[in-house]
C-alpha cells in the first residue's frame, strides 16, 4: 500500500502524525509501538505494522528486515531517550551526590510517566541479544553513560564522600529501585504518581553510595477521629467523626 497522502494520518494510541515531518523509520517505530501495545508483541505482525505506518513495503524493508529488528530499534531508541536525560544531569556537574542522584531519578520517573507505552514495552522485552547490531549499539551507549557516571563520581570518591564501588553497582543503586517502583506503577499496583516515591528513592540511593543511612523523612499521618461532646454531668450531647492529616513533631 502506498503512503497515504494529505497533511495528517491516524497515529498510534490516539495521536496524529504529520507525514511530511516524520521520517519513514520513525513512522514505522511509532506504528510498531501502537501494535505492540494494542495487540501484544507475539500477535503483532510486520504486515500490520506496515499497514498502520502507511509506508510501502520497499520503504519498510529498506530500514527493517524483520519484526524483531523493528522491536530492537524501538527498544534501543527508548533507552537512548532515557539516557539522554541522565547525561544532561551529569554533564551539569551537580555539586552534591543528592543533586545528581535526584536529577537522574526524577528524570527516570518523569520519562516513565510521560511515555508509559514505551516503558511497558521496554520492561516486557527484557534485554537484547548483545550479538545483534542493536545489542552492540546498546552496549556502546551503556559504556558511554558509565563513563559519565565515573567522571562525575570520581571527585566524591577521592574526598571520601562516596564509596569506591563497581560501576555496575553504582548504576543499580541509582536507577534499579526506581525501575521496580515503575513496573508496579505501570501495572496499576500503586496509586497516584510514580514520582511521589522520588524522595525515598533518592535517599536510599545516596545512602547506598555513601554507606551512610539516610535520615528518615517525617511524613504526615492520615487517620480518622471521633469526637464526643459531653455536658457537665458527663452525658453525651453530641458526637461526630472526620479525617485528619497530621505531621509528627520534629525531634528536638
Amino acid at each position: 500500500m502506498p503512503a497515504r497522502e494529505g497533511p495528517e494520518a491516524s497515529g498510534p494510541v490516539g495521536r496524529s502524525i504529520t507525514l511530511s515531518a516524520v521520517g519513514v523509520r520513525e513512522r514505522v517505530l511509532e506504528a510498531a509501538l501502537a501494535c505492540f501495545t494494542e495487540e501484544g508483541y507475539e500477535r503483532a505482525t510486520i504486515a500490520r505494522i506496515r499497514e498502520r505506518s502507511g509506508v510501502s513495503n520497499g520503504a519498510l524493508f529498506h530500514h527493517f528486515r524483520t519484526k524483531e529488528a523493528i522491536a530492537s530499534a524501538l527498544y534501543v531508541d527508548s533507552i537512548a531517550s532515557v539516557q539522554e536525560g541522565y547525561r544532561r544531569v551529569l554533564a551539569a556537574d551537580p555539586p552534591s551526590l543528592t543533586g545528581a542522584v535526584g536529577g537522574v531519578i526524577r528524570h527516570q520517573l518523569r520519562w516513565i510517566e510521560d511515555h508509559p507505552e514505551r516503558a511497558r514495552f521496554v520492561y516486557s522485552q527484557g534485554r537484547l541479544d548483545w550479538s545483534t547490531e542493536a545489542g552492540v549499539r546498546l552496549r556502546e551507549m551503556n559504556a558511554e553513560l558509565n563513563d559519565e557516571y565515573r567522571r562525575w563520581l570520581a571527585p566524591f570518591v577521592e574526598r571520601g564522600e562516596a564509596c569506591a564501588l563497581p560501576m555496575t553497582v553504582v548504576v543499580a543503586l541509582v536507577t534499579g529501585p526506581a525501575h521496580a517502583i515503575a513496573q508496579q506503577w505501570l501495572a496499576g499496583q500503586l496509586p497516584g504518581s510514580a514520582s511521589e516515591f522520588a524522595e525515598d528513592l533518592i535517599g536510599a540511593a545516596v545512602a547506598g553510595l555513601t554507606g551512610t543511612p539516610a535520615a528518615t523523612p517525617i511524613r504526615p499521618v492520615e487517620g480518622r477521629f471521633r469526637i464526643q461532646l459531653v455536658d457537665a454531668d458527663g452525658a453525651i450531647v453530641g458526637e461526630g467523626d472526620g479525617v485528619a492529616r497530621l505531621r509528627a513533631p520534629s525531634p528536638e
